[in-house]
């Protein structure tokens, strides 16, 4: 029974491996990163992420779903920006998909992948270090309405392409995720005629309405003399 107990145990533990997914292009991604940093690249429907690596054979990603295309084209490029071998694969421990990039021998430099994302983009935190999410070009996470970022960034730039990029220095463990809704910069003033539109449109039918009931008892009153007559 003991036994049985521990070889439980250690499957809870170790997970379910899944099977190896096929590696992606380096020239797809911004390399290299920066150290002891992990950058996310949003693109509306799907997020790049950089992660820096330092002498490592074995490292891991939160991956936030379970969908197939929620990981894909993964690389590995080390400090001199050559391609490094290594096997990735999906593990399932304690209910939480992870991803597993596993080197031959200790690697320092940057590996990458794709996920699935959106304009509402949450990661969880598992460790330390500085987080830099960039913006699609012409979208902003400071719009009073439609964007948040949380929790509140260190800072926020633009960089040389004309992005919006917001900073966290060492989030973890005081927050357990990061989370940014962005929309496009002029999605507020596009709001903002939306709803003139919507109110000119309105006033328009209530004129209307009360044009139409003004003649409708004008109508019946004139009914009424003819009949008293």
């Amino acid at each position: 029974m003991r036994y049985l107990v521990l070889v439980l145990l250690s499957f809870l533990a170790a997970g379910c491996i899944a099977p190896e997914i096929r590696t992606g292009n380096p020239a797809e991604y911004e390399l290299p990163g920066l150290n002891n940093t992990t950058i996310f690249y949003l693109n509306i429907s799907s997020v790049q992420v950089v992660e820096n690596v330092i002498n490592s054979t074995t490292v891991g990603f939160i991956i936030p779903d379970k969908t197939e295309m929620n990981f894909r084209n993964p690389v590995a490029v080390d400090y001199s920006g050559n391609n490094v071998s290594f096997n990735v694969s999906k593990v399932l421990i304690f209910g939480k998909n992870f991803a597993r990039f596993e080197f031959s021998s200790p690697f320092s430099g940057f590996v990458a992948f794709t996920q699935s994302g959106g304009q509402d983009f949450t990661y969880p935190l598992t460790k330390n270090g500085t987080i830099r999410v960039v913006m699609p070009a012409s979208y902003t996470s400071q719009s009073m309405f439609l964007g948040v970022a949380q929790p509140k960034p260190e800072n926020v730039t633009i960089d040389s392409k004309g992005r919006e990029v917001i900073t966290w220095e060492n989030p973890y463990p005081a927050r357990k995720s990061i989370r940014v809704k962005y929309s496009h910069k002029n999605a507020p003033t596009l709001l903002f005629y939306f709803f003139f539109s919507l109110f000119i449109f309105a006033v328009l039918v209530l004129g209307y309405y009360y044009m139409s009931l003004s003649e409708l008892k004008k109508k019946r009153a004139m009914m009424e003399k003819e009949t008293k007559k």
